[in-house]
C-alpha cells in the first residue's frame, strides 16, 4: 500500500462519473453537487484524509490529475466520449469502463482505497461494483431522486432505468448521506431503503468566500445599483421553476424600478434561455430581465451582495444550496417549500417561504423584500449570522464521524 504519511489511512475513493467538479457551475449538470464535492473533499483532507476524486475524462483540462488542495486530487478517467457535454443516461453503458478504468489507475499507483464515496446513481452503481471488488465500505448521495422528480412532473421524465437503480443502489450501498428529512423518508417510501442505513447530514457553506462586505463592484455593468434587484442562481431548466418565476415577476406592481438578474446557464441551456427571453416578451418584462450567463463561484458573492432578495423559486432541491450562500452573504431569500428551506430561512427576517408553488403568492413575497429599505452591513451580518452553524468545517466533522466509523467496523474495530 502507497505510504500516506500525514494521512489517515486509508485514503478514500470519491466518484462523480458525469460531472466534473471543476465544471462552470450553472451549466448543464454542473451545480449544488460540484460544490458539495469540492467543499467536503478539502475539509476532510485538512482533517487528515487523502482524498482522490474521480471523473470522466472530458477533455477540458490539460492534466488528467489535478491538485485541488494539499491531500486532495481530481482524476480524470476513461469513460464514454471526452466531450464536454453529454446526455447522463449516454453513460450509462460506460459505468463498468470507468469502474475498470479506476482499478487500473490504483494498480498503477499502488492504492489501497478503505471507503468509497459515491455521488450521483451512475456513481452509485460503479461505487458498489468497485466496493464489491475491493471489500471496502461504500456510501452514496443521490442530490437528487427521479421518482421526486416524476412526481412533481417538472420537466423531462426520468427513465425507469435510473429509478431501478437508484434503488438498488439505495438498498445495496452501506451507508446513504441525505441532507434532509424528507429526503430520508422519499428513500424509505419509494424505494425500500432501510431507515437505520441513512444518515441526514446537511449541506454546507464557505463562510470565507460567502459573506456580507459593502459591494462597490459594478458586475461588468449588468446591475443598476440604482434599481432593486431580484437575483436567480441555477441551472437552466423546468425544474428550477424560472416559468414560475417570470408569472411572479409579471405580478409585481407595486415597485416601479426593479430589475432581475438570471445567473447560469451554459450553451445546453441556449434553447430554454430563447424560449424563456420570448416568454418575458410577452409577459412585458422583458426590459427588467437580464440573463448574465454562468458567473464562476468566485463571483456569486458580488451578485448577492448586490441583490435585494434571491428567488428560488424551484420545484425541486435536494437542500437548497444556493440559497444557503445567500444568507451566508446577508441576502434574503424568497423560496418555494422545497429541501431544507422552511428550517433555514427565518421567515419575515431572513426571507420567506410560500407555502406552495404559486405565482401569486411568490409575487407577493418577492414584492415585500423589495419594498423594503436597503439592507445596511450590519442588518447583512445579522442575516449571515442565522446559518453561521453551517460551515463546511461543522458538516465535514459530522462527516468524518459517519467515515470513522465505518472504517472501523470494516476493520473490525467495532
Amino acid at each position: 500500500m502507497r505510504n500516506f504519511s500525514g494521512y489517515r489511512c486509508p485514503p478514500i475513493a470519491v466518484l462523480s462519473l458525469h460531472s466534473c467538479p471543476l465544471g462552470s457551475l450553472g451549466a448543464r449538470d454542473t451545480g449544488g453537487m460540484s460544490v458539495y464535492i469540492r467543499e467536503t473533499a478539502v475539509e476532510l483532507a485538512r482533517l487528515g484524509y487523502k482524498i482522490d476524486i474521480f471523473t470522466r475524462k472530458h477533455g477540458s483540462h490539460g492534466s488528467e490529475i489535478i491538485t485541488l488542495a494539499p491531500g486532495v486530487r481530481l482524476v480524470h478517467v476513461e469513460a464514454g466520449r471526452e466531450q464536454e457535454v453529454v446526455d447522463k443516461l449516454s453513460l450509462f453503458p460506460h459505468i463498468s469502463s470507468f469502474s475498470d478504468a479506476i482499478r487500473v489507475f490504483c494498480r498503477n499507483e499502488n492504492i489501497n482505497y478503505g471507503l468509497i464515496f459515491s455521488h450521483y446513481w451512475l456513481s452509485g452503481i460503479a461505487g458498489m461494483n468497485l466496493s464489491n471488488c475491493w471489500g471496502v465500505p461504500h456510501v452514496v448521495m443521490f442530490h437528487t431522486l427521479a421518482a421526486i422528480k416524476n412526481r412533481l412532473g417538472a420537466g423531462t421524465e426520468e427513465p425507469a432505468l435510473r429509478i431501478d437503480s437508484e434503488s438498488r443502489v439505495a438498498r445495496g450501498s452501506h451507508k446513504v448521506i441525505v441532507a434532509t428529512r424528507s429526503e430520508k423518508q422519499d428513500l424509505v417510501d419509494f424505494y425500500g431503503a432501510k431507515e437505520n442505513n441513512i444518515s441526514i447530514l446537511p449541506c454546507g457553506v464557505n463562510q470565507h468566500l460567502f459573506k456580507p462586505f459593502v459591494n462597490n463592484s459594478d458586475k461588468n455593468n449588468l446591475v443598476d445599483k440604482k434599481k432593486k434587484t431580484i437575483l436567480f442562481v441555477g441551472r437552466i431548466e423546468p425544474l428550477k421553476g424560472l416559468d414560475l418565476l417570470f408569472d411572479s415577476l409579471a405580478l409585481i406592481n407595486s415597485v416601479n424600478d426593479w430589475q432581475c438578474i438570471i445567473a447560469g446557464g451554459g450553451e445546453s441551456s441556449r434553447i430554454e434561455i430563447e424560449r424563456l427571453k420570448l416568454k418575458a416578451e410577452l409577459l412585458g418584462i422583458k426590459e427588467k430581465v437580464v440573463f448574465s450567463g454562468l458567473v464562476p463561484q468566485g463571483k456569486l458573492p458580488y451578485y448577492y451582495n448586490l441583490a435585494d432578495v434571491l428567488a428560488v423559486p424551484s420545484y425541486y432541491e435536494s437542500f437548497g444550496l444556493v440559497a444557503l450562500e445567500a444568507l451566508a452573504s446577508g441576502c434574503p431569500v424568497v423560496a418555494n417549500d422545497v429541501g431544507d428551506l422552511k428550517s433555514i430561512i427565518r421567515s419575515g427576517f431572513s426571507g420567506d417561504v410560500a407555502i406552495k408553488p404559486d405565482p401569486v403568492e411568490f409575487a407577493a413575497k418577492l414584492s415585500h423584500w423589495l419594498n423594503r429599505p436597503p439592507l445596511t452591513l450590519p442588518d447583512k451580518q445579522l442575516i449571515a449570522r442565522t446559518v453561521s452553524s453551517y460551515g463546511w468545517n461543522n458538516v465535514c466533522y459530522r462527516l468524518s464521524g459517519e467515515i470513522s466509523k465505518m472504517m472501523n467496523v470494516a476493520c473490525g474495530i467495532l
